[in-house]
């Protein structure tokens, strides 16, 4: 998604002007140009100008306002913290596995230095995957998957809570399950995959009905709609989704639907401000 600086303006609260100076000044974004020589900036670049703004409204300078954005997005140092991680994801796995709630809140804190994006995308959500497939598989029980998966959820929302996803002055992002959606794990990866980029977070769980969803929508009217199918859905039936979800969002809303149920075809190209992959958290890395 790309827009010009007319509502890019819009969406940050900074002018127009503003931003070109920011631009030539500190070299913040480099948005590319259409062949009249417009702007466009990305959903990306919406989300780091947000965080900028918010910061600089808090008392902070342009300068340092920019010095924490870029220390925040940077990763860390190629210093062994890879082969960590695998190691401290497979120390909570084995202690989920053995009901000790103990060993997997230690095997946890080992990793507390990470960003919170990171912890969840190499830690939290490949934690749901595997043991959903040795479920899957008959290899632990319901009773093993129950614990494991209140635990990571417990994890998933202390970074919720701790990054207070709602009350960032970025573009407003409504999170929300639909109706018959039970799995809420990988809605609150892109809660908190967004809250990092400056949006403002509205979670609203899963399992909602429809009508609450567009009531909710057309009363607030946000930038982005993002919502998870892992329920397995057929072609016409998820065509008849979008279709829905397109036409009760108001037309300034994109929407992201993501997820492993969405049909092997899903061929909604046609749909305008329709973005759909099956990996959500990848999806929204590149339109949010």
């Amino acid at each position: 998604m790309t827009y010009r600086i007319k509502r890019v303006a819009h969406l940050t609260g900074i002018n127009p002007a503003t931003l070109r100076a920011w631009e030539r000044r500190y070299g913040l974004v480099a948005p590319d140009r259409t062949g009249s020589g417009y702007r466009l900036y990305t959903d990306e670049d919406v989300a780091m100008l947000s965080r900028i703004k918010a910061l600089v409204d808090e008392g902070l300078t342009i300068g340092e306002a920019i010095t924490r954005v870029r220390r925040g997005s940077e990763p860390l140092p190629a210093d062994g913290t890879g082969p960590s991680v695998r190691e401290a994801r497979a120390r909570m796995l084995e202690a989920l596995l053995a009901f000790d709630r103990r060993g997997a809140l230690e095997a946890y804190d080992s990793i507390s230095n990470l960003p919170p994006v990171r912890r969840v995308e190499e830690v939290l959500l490949p934690l749901v995957r595997e043991v959903g497939d040795l479920w899957g598989c008959a290899e632990i029980g319901v009773a093993e998957e129950h614990f494991a998966s209140a635990i990571i959820r417990e994890k998933l929302a202390g970074i919720m809570e701790d990054l207070d996803t709602g009350t960032a002055r970025g573009p407003e992002a409504v999170c929300v399950g639909l109706a018959g959606e039970r799995h809420e794990f990988g809605l609150m990866g892109i809660c908190i995959n967004l809250a990092t980029r400056g949006w403002r977070v509205l979670y609203l769980g899963v399992d909602l009905p429809m009508d609450e969803i567009q009531r909710v929508v057309q009363s607030r009217r946000p930038a982005l709609l993002c919502t998870s199918v892992v329920n397995q859905m057929g072609t016409v039936e998820f065509r008849r989704l979008v279709r829905e979800l397109r036409d009760m969002a108001p037309p300034e809303t994109e929407i992201v639907i993501g997820g492993p149920g969405l049909p092997d075809s899903t061929a909604v190209a046609e749909v305008a401000g329709v973005h759909v992959a099956e990996e959500l958290v990848g999806l929204v890395h590149a339109s949010a």
